[in-house]
C-alpha cells in the first residue's frame, strides 16, 4: 500500500479541524488542521498536500480568498469549500468554477467521496 493522502483542513473553529483529523483519519488520510489562512499558505508552502478543505468564512482572511490563491500557485491541488451559510450567493460562483461546496454540518461520506474522487 502507498503512503496515506495528505489532507489540509483550514477552519476558523478548532472544533471543526479536530473533527476532521479524527474522521478523516478513520479513512485513512493524513490531516493537517489550522484555523488561520495565512499558516495555511505557509503550510503548503512547506509541505506536499493531496487536497485541502477550506471553511469559507474566516476572520482575517476568507476562504474564498484563499481556496482562489491556493489554486493558482498550486494548480493540481483540489481543494473544497466548507460553509455554514448554505444560502450564500457565492456558492453557484464557486461551483460553476468547478469548486467543491460541502455545507455544514458536514457530511464525513462526502468528504470522503470528494477526496476519493480527486486524488488520484
Amino acid at each position: 500500500m502507498g503512503e496515506a493522502a495528505r489532507i489540509l483542513v483550514v477552519d476558523d473553529d478548532p472544533g471543526i479541524g479536530q473533527m476532521l483529523t479524527r474522521a478523516l483519519g478513520r479513512h485513512g488520510y493524513e490531516v493537517d488542521a489550522t484555523t488561520s489562512a495565512d499558516e495555511a499558505l505557509e503550510m503548503v508552502e512547506s509541505a506536499s498536500y493531496d487536497a485541502a478543505l477550506v471553511d469559507l468564512v474566516m476572520p482575517e482572511r476568507d476562504g474564498a480568498d484563499l481556496a482562489g490563491t491556493l489554486r493558482r500557485r498550486f494548480p493540481g491541488l483540489p481543494v473544497g469549500l466548507m460553509t455554514g451559510y448554505s444560502n450564500s450567493p457565492l456558492i453557484p460562483q464557486f461551483e460553476k468554477s468547478g469548486m467543491a461546496v460541502f455545507k455544514k454540518p458536514l457530511l464525513i461520506q462526502d468528504l470522503v467521496e470528494f477526496l476519493q474522487r480527486e486524488i488520484q
